[in-house]
């Protein structure tokens, strides 16, 4: 038997959310695992380290402390003008948690550092990346010479160097509202073992964009709509505007901006920019165009709302592609969301200028192409992907179905 009555709340603390459910009955329960997952209910996560003995939890940001020794194959710069850099293992150092938001570490005093058993403050803290600089080992006078060292004995490759800093345990992120969040609850009984899969058949699942259970007619409801958004939409692609991933080299070090004009990451500041296409009806109202002349020529502008229903969960700077070419960015999503239960979405969009950098973007990329869409399927556990029918060699019921006519007249015409 599972759990029951699962709710989960943004809780009283900022940055986390609150697990309740109904205990399992079964006297040989000695407590219970938490699954978590983005975007998809099949990539479950533990989040737990300890069996919860209870029927609560709490899902929050969480850092830890970290001893790390520098090894030789660690250091990035060694020597060279007297700079001595190496990298931690973890990608990222933190600092703090302040309302919820784990902070990057950026000064010096956020690690603690020794040198052959003496604490040293190292000169340079670089958490994005896990870079520590150490202090140079001499520096200049101003009547020339040498003056002494700062760190004593000449740092050599086997020289003794601790660090300790923080890592992250835990990201939870309310602010997200784009990504949505899956937990289940496992019950675990007598000698640790568990019940069930995560997620399996019959099992309790609630996601972060539900607080109430969707009934029949909230059901019938989305229905209706999605029939409502086939007779006026038209076929049309999204793309997802990445924002995690690896960071493009293209970004300015003082500003932390992407290059204008960037075909890697197309000013996203993530490698490859946006993941998709997946298939959508679109409505578009046609809304008259502005014509504006400027210096570089004439500027075309047009802004309109539009529809969507609850899948997939549309964010600022995703794209709208349609099939006569044209390419619109989405912006001001507004989810419609009675008691909790995600029906629709709203949103703004516009028009790109012809010169607009997103046009590069491949349509069909055999390194982005994704083949199946969330919530139930995904293809690295990473990102949400799209309807298995979503493919280059995809074709329409009519091909030759008129710009702007719909999915039905498609129908009707094939």
């Amino acid at each position: 038997m599972a759990i029951q009555g699962l709710m989960v709340l943004e809780s009283g603390y900022v940055g986390s959310r609150d697990l309740f459910w109904i205990d399992d009955p079964d006297t040989d329960v000695v407590g219970y695992n938490i699954y978590r997952s983005y975007d998809t209910i099949y990539d479950w996560v533990r989040i737990n380290t300890d069996i919860v003995p209870g029927h609560s939890y709490r899902d929050q940001t969480t850092l830890i402390d970290v001893q790390y020794t520098v090894t030789p194959d660690a250091w990035i710069e060694f020597g060279e003008f007297g700079r001595y850099g190496f990298k931690v293992p973890d990608n990222v150092i933190y600092s703090s948690i302040d309302k919820g938001i784990a902070f990057v570490a950026t000064n010096p005093d956020d690690v603690i550092m020794t040198i052959d058993g003496a604490q040293i403050r190292p000169a340079l803290v670089e958490g994005i990346d896990g870079t520590i600089w150490l202090p140079q080992t001499s520096v200049l006078k101003r009547d020339g010479g040498i003056s002494e060292t700062r760190l004593g004995n000449p740092i050599t490759k086997t020289t003794a160097i601790s660090v300790t800093y923080k890592k992250l345990l835990n990201s939870v992120d309310i602010y997200q509202n784009m990504t949505r969040t899956y937990y289940t609850v496992v019950p675990v009984i007598f000698g640790g073992q568990e019940k069930h899969l995560p997620g399996a058949a019959g099992t309790e699942i609630i996601d972060t964009m539900q607080i109430d259970k969707m009934d029949y007619m909230q059901k019938e409801m989305i229905r209706r709509n999605s029939w409502l958004f086939e007779q006026v939409a038209e076929p049309a692609y999204l793309m997802f505007r990445k924002t995690k991933g690896e960071a493009c080299g293209c970004i300015n070090v003082d500003t932390k901006q992407p290059r204008t004009g960037c075909k890697s990451c197309y000013e996203t500041g993530i490698v490859g920019g946006y993941y998709g296409p997946i298939d959508i009806p679109y409505i578009d109202p046609d809304t008259a165009t502005n014509r504006i002349m400027e210096e570089g020529g004439v500027k075309v502008e047009r802004s309109s709302k539009s529809y969507l229903g609850p899948t997939p969960i549309i964010q600022n700077g995703d794209l709208i592609i349609r099939r006569n070419g044209e390419r619109l960015v989405i912006g001001n999503p507004t989810y419609k969301s009675p008691r909790g239960v995600l029906l629709q979405q709203e949103f703004d969009t516009h028009l790109l200028p012809a010169r607009d950098t997103r046009y590069f973007i491949p349509l069909w990329d055999p390194n982005r192409m994704v083949t199946t869409y969330n919530p139930a399927f995904s293809n690295d556990g990473n990102e949400p992907v799209s309807n298995p029918l979503t493919d280059p060699t995809k074709t329409w019921e009519n091909p030759e179905v008129p710009v702007g006519r719909t999915i039905t007249f498609g129908r009707i015409m094939s």
